[in-house]
This record gives structure tokens, C-alpha cells and sequence, in this order.
């Protein structure tokens, strides 16, 4: 909730005094439907009397506005406000590529309702940014020439975070698709627990790609690089099916993967990195913070990995929870 006065003046009373918040059932319309809502009104804790307190009936109002746009599927305000911090533009611009009235945008912020179809458009281009690309192609000559060249930088920049024209793209995507919050740090060690699983549990070796031993565990120089940008924070890309692209056996074993490892943050991935004998043995040689890129191989990952699946079976939760349970980091 808004944070709110604690005390406020009593008609009944005639001083200040504290409150308590109770509901009540009211029926209201929107968009020419009516809907019922839990309205938040304040008592006055004195004399039971119902009180006025400032902010809360914008409280109300935002929060039946919030409900009825998510009963129908409407975007809601700050989803468009997240559309412009996106893709770093402005209101006026953003109608334009749109091909909207020039004041669309700004209307919508101040609580305009878009008709459906619009709303629908606004909901895809928060998702996908190769949709914009498309409006952005059809309308970027409504722009000025910086403004054009700015967000072409931008959805070029998106462009190259989403694409999938390999299968460790197309897993780490997948990875970045999942529930989970996802650094750059963590999908490496993410994507080295896929690796080492299929290597075990179907016996393939689904990426051609060189890991390193990097101070920090595992690393895909390629991936690394790919996402570097967002540094420590999360790493937020469109969202992409890629049922067509990767097999169900591989996503299957995907899903197992983050199930168990997801939930861990990126410092304890490392650390159980950390204690296997891939990274161990590859790492020989390098100082604590000494930067290394000494390859993991394939033959090292499955050498290990195997040895651990015939130990803990690592088919099983149970089997993978008492794995990590050896590593002593957890």
C-alpha cells in the first residue's frame, strides 16, 4: 500500500486520531461492464466513525483500474511505462513509430483506456522487440534523425540479445525465458549444468562450444560476451518459443536442471563449481584472482559427471539434492 498519514482529523471526533483499514463490497463500472471490488475505506479507531484520508481514494482507484485491465487483458500504465524505459524513448516518438496520434501515448499515461487492438500491439512490443523492429521499419522516417538513429541502436542491441543461430543461444535464451532470475554470472554455471547433464543423462553433447575455467567457474566466452552488458543485473530478453528449436527431450532436461540448480544465486553456483574437479583441475596453476582461460573439455565434464550419476543418480531430485549436499557448500 501507498504509505499513508497515520493519523488523521475526526468529523466526529473533532481531533486527530488514529485509523484502521476495513473493505467493503462495492459494485462499480468499467468500460461498460460493471465489476464488484473490495473498496479500502479508514475507521477511525476513537469512535468507529469512517474517516478521510488523503491518498486513499487515489489508492482505490488505481487498484480497480489495475483489476479491470487485467479481468480483460488490457495493458496496464506500467507496462507502457516499461515499454519507453525499454527502449529508451520518449512518448511523442513512440505514437509516431506506432503510427498513433502524436499525443496517443501521453493520453494512455494519464489513464486513457486504448481500444483492444492497441492494447494487444502495446503488449507484444513489451515482449518483443522484433515486432517494433517492424514498426520501426514501416515508420522511422516519421522521426527525427536522432530519435531514428537512437532507438535503430536500440532494437539492433535487442536484435543481437535474442538470437538463437546456435544450440547454446538457443538453450541460454531458454534458460533466460524460464521463472528464474538469471546474471550473466549464473546462466554461465547455468549452462554448464546442461552441458554436463545431457553428457550423462542423454548421453550427447549438446554444445560445440569452448568452457573456460574462469575465476569465477565456468564460463561460455561466447555467451559471456553476448551479455556482458547487463553486468551483475538480471538479463531480461524477449520472450521466444523455441519448442520448434530445441527437442522436448532436451527441454525436459533443461527444466530438471534449473529446477535444482536456478534456486541456488550466482555466488553459490560458483562455489559449487568451485568444488567439482573440472573446474579444479583445469584451474591448476592460477592464483585465487588470477584471470584464467585454460578450457573444460567435454572429456573432463563427462569423466566427472559420470562418475557422480553411477554415485548420487543423478536422474532423481533426491539423487541431484544429495549431490550438492557432497559439495559442502550448502
Amino acid at each position: 500500500m501507498n504509505k499513508l498519514m497515520e493519523k488523521v482529523l475526526c468529523a466526529e471526533c473533532r481531533s486527530i486520531h488514529p485509523y484502521d483499514i476495513h473493505t467493503e463490497q462495492v459494485t462499480r463500472e468499467w468500460n461498460g461492464n460493471t465489476y464488484s471490488f473490495n473498496k479500502r475505506i479508514a475507521i477511525c479507531r476513537n469512535c468507529g466513525q469512517r474517516v478521510t484520508v488523503p491518498g486513499l481514494d487515489d489508492l482505490n482507484e488505481t487498484e480497480f483500474e489495475i483489476k479491470c485491465r487485467t479481468v480483460n487483458d488490457y495493458i496496464q500504465i506500467e507496462e507502457i511505462r516499461n515499454i519507453l524505459e525499454k527502449y529508451d524513448i520518449d512518448k511523442r516518438p513512440l505514437s509516431k513509430v506506432l503510427g498513433l496520434g502524436e499525443h496517443t501515448i501521453e493520453n494512455y499515461l494519464k489513464g486513457q483506456l486504448p481500444n483492444k487492438r492497441y492494447s494487444d500491439m502495446l503488449k507484444r512490443i513489451l515482449v518483443s522487440s522484433a515486432y517494433l523492429m517492424k514498426m520501426y521499419e514501416k515508420n522511422h522516417d516519421k522521426l527525427n534523425k536522432h530519435t531514428a538513429e537512437k532507438l535503430g541502436n536500440k532494437l539492433e542491441y535487442y536484435k543481437n540479445i535474442n538470437s538463437h543461430n546456435s544450440t547454446i543461444e538457443s538453450v541460454a535464451l531458454y534458460i533466460l525465458n524460464s521463472k528464474y532470475e538469471i546474471t550473466n554470472m549464473s546462466l554461465q554455471k547455468l549452462l554448464y549444468y546442461v552441458e554436463a547433464f545431457a553428457q550423462v543423462l542423454l548421453n550427447v553433447q549438446i554444445f560445440n562450444n569452448r568452457c573456460e575455467a574462469w575465476m569465477y567457474g565456468p564460463v561460455y566466452p561466447k555467451i559471456y560476451e553476448k551479455y556482458k552488458s547487463f553486468g551483475n543485473s538480471q538479463i531480461t530478453v524477449d520472450t521466444i518459443d523455441l519448442s520448434e528449436i530445441l527437442s522436448d527431450d532436451i527441454r525436459k532436461l533443461i527444466d530438471f536442471v534449473l529446477n535444482q540448480f536456478a534456486i541456488y544465486n550466482a555466488v553459490t553456483l560458483k562455489d559449487f563449481s568451485h568444488s567439482e574437479a573440472p573446474w579444479i583441475n583445469a584451474h591448476v596453476g592460477y592464483g585465487e584472482k588470477e584471470h584464467c582461460t585454460e578450457a573444460i573439455t567435454h572429456e573432463a565434464i563427462e569423466e566427472y559427471f559420470s562418475e557422480m550419476h553411477k554415485k548420487y543418480n543423478l536422474s532423481t531430485v533426491k539423487g541431484v539434492k544429495n549431490y550438492i549436499s557432497s559439495l559442502g557448500v550448502v
